[in-house]
């Protein structure tokens, strides 16, 4: 009787084993860890800044100082990011931004109006949270905080900045699984709205065929 129960006890473990490890391998096989994403942000908080320039500036200083005939270009972004599990994950997002115009001055002569060209570089460690995962489709909320380096070129002379930068994704969606396309809306450097496509993978093969991501 004692072998019998030590028997069952033993076959017990194994299997309440076997069935833990099943569990990790598969939770693991759920996603891809790594993921390198290409995106553009519309107006980004450089751009929505020029605008107010343009806007209020002229009225705030009386007519004294003036910037106009902007072009907006937006922001290009790549990121890494490494997914620990299924609600975490973390990485790197960098980008350059800028926008052009004239500025002009009341203590300048009326007709040397300047070329105000100004871009900028930015580098922003991330944070991903991720709130509703299917196999294909996604929500998320992220965000960035770093740096990011100005160069103005403003008539004949260059002048260079480096100042804090962040980026607040409020809502990310998701939808894909190796190759996936994204939409995210926030504030920040990347822009307001981002859209792009993302491809994930592992450095090494998975022990078994993915399902999902």
């Amino acid at each position: 009787m004692k072998t019998l129960l030590f028997f069952l006890v033993i076959g017990f473990s194994l299997c309440t084993a076997g069935k833990a490890q099943t569990s990790l391998v598969s939770t693991r096989e759920k996603f891809r860890h790594h993921e390198i994403s290409v995106s553009y942000g519309f107006l980004p908080i450089t751009d929505a800044n020029s605008i107010a320039e343009e806007f209020i500036a002229p009225t705030a200083s009386f007519g004294i100082y003036t910037r106009e005939k902007t072009s907006y270009y937006g922001a290009l972004n790549i990121s890494y990011i490494y997914r620990i599990n299924r609600k975490i994950s973390l990485g790197v997002t960098g980008g350059i931004t800028g926008n052009r115009g004239t500025a002009s001055s009341l203590y300048e002569v009326l007709d040397e109006n300047k070329n105000d060209d100004r871009r900028y570089l930015y580098i922003l460690p991330t944070f991903r949270w991720h709130w509703f995962t299917r196999p294909q489709f996604s929500l998320y909320s992220s965000a960035g905080l770093g740096a990011y380096f100005l160069r103005n070129s403003f008539g004949g002379d260059t002048y260079h900045k480096k100042e804090f930068a962040y980026q607040f994704s409020f809502l990310g969606i998701e939808y894909g699984n190796q190759f996936a396309f994204f939409t995210e809306f926030g504030v920040g450097y990347t822009g307001t709205i981002v859209a792009g496509g993302r491809f994930r993978f592992w450095f090494t093969n998975p022990p078994l065929p993915a399902s999902g991501y």
